[in-house]
């Protein structure tokens, strides 16, 4: 499978854990949105999320499932590596 590091996705949140996001990005790989990584917590309904579609960035592609953030810095971040490295 080709890198997806520092990707955008818009995911789908499937569950809510203690730690955090269950999500599943468009292809049908699983992801995690740690909750220290989604500008939501803690104050908001994280039951609420189920069902929700968020754009969130790939921290870490080698590990399952792939860790995301959801925070703007991070996709700002991302994105200035994409950019550096022309794509």
């Amino acid at each position: 499978m080709p890198s997806i590091l520092h990707r955008e996705y818009d995911v789908q949140v499937v569950a809510v854990r203690p730690w955090g996001l269950d999500v599943v990005l468009p292809d049908g790989t699983a992801g995690l949105i740690d909750n220290a990584k989604d500008p939501r917590w803690p104050d908001g309904d994280q039951e609420a999320a189920v069902g929700t579609v968020l754009r969130a960035v790939v921290l870490d592609d080698e590990r399952s499932p792939v860790r995301m953030s959801a925070l703007d810095n991070d996709r700002a971040i991302a994105r200035s590596f994409r950019e550096a490295a022309g794509g």
